[in-house]
């Protein structure tokens, strides 16, 4: 899933599965208008309902002329990608405005052809990788987790400890959002 948000900002997602499904519930929640790349039907509906204000494909050829079609030709103020896949990613540097933000927060083992001049100095965006978060911004994620009212849709099964197997065979099927595990059931 890849989310482009906009607010003031526009930014945008790719993002696979929870993480980027929780992107949209903390940009959403921060005002944003956001607009996501996905392309699993259960992961679209269920951006939808945490409130993802557009969806596109992001295999579409004409995925990055659509985020700009929908910014008003300029693009997106932050994108992030969640996915970890290359063209996700291209799709994020290509998709955000200029002199944008672009976040990596998936983890890729391929390499990205980034195109400095074209990229980077003609287009003034910032590019930041991001693996955990810094504990100093704890408070504000309890506070998007307190203050979200649709922090509820990212969950997307219950399950009790001893069918943890189960829950990565879930997982795996991409049918799902935050599966939570009961260690004492």
């Amino acid at each position: 899933m890849f989310v482009h948000f906009l607010s003031a900002q526009a930014e945008q997602i790719e993002a696979r599965g929870p993480v980027g499904l929780g992107a949209v519930v903390n940009a959403r929640f921060r005002g944003s208008h956001v607009i996501v790349a996905e392309t699993v039907p259960y992961r679209v509906e269920r951006a939808r309902e945490l409130g993802a204000a557009h969806i596109i494909d992001p295999k579409a050829p004409d995925a990055a002329a659509q985020i700009k079609e929908l910014t008003g030709g300029c693009g997106v103020d932050l994108a992030l990608d969640c996915a970890g896949d290359v063209a996700a990613q291209r799709l994020c540097i290509d998709g955000v405005r200029r002199k944008g933000q672009v976040a990596f927060v998936g983890e890729c083992g391929d390499d990205l052809p980034v195109r400095v001049s074209p990229d980077l100095l003609r287009k003034g965006i910032t590019i930041i990788g991001v693996w955990h978060y810094n504990l100093n911004d704890y408070p504000k994620i309890m506070k998007v987790i307190q203050g979200s009212p649709v922090i509820d849709r990212l969950i997307g099964h219950i399950l009790p400890m001893r069918r943890i197997q189960d829950a990565f065979e879930l997982s795996a099927t991409h049918q799902t959002a935050k599966i939570i595990l009961h260690p004492w059931e």
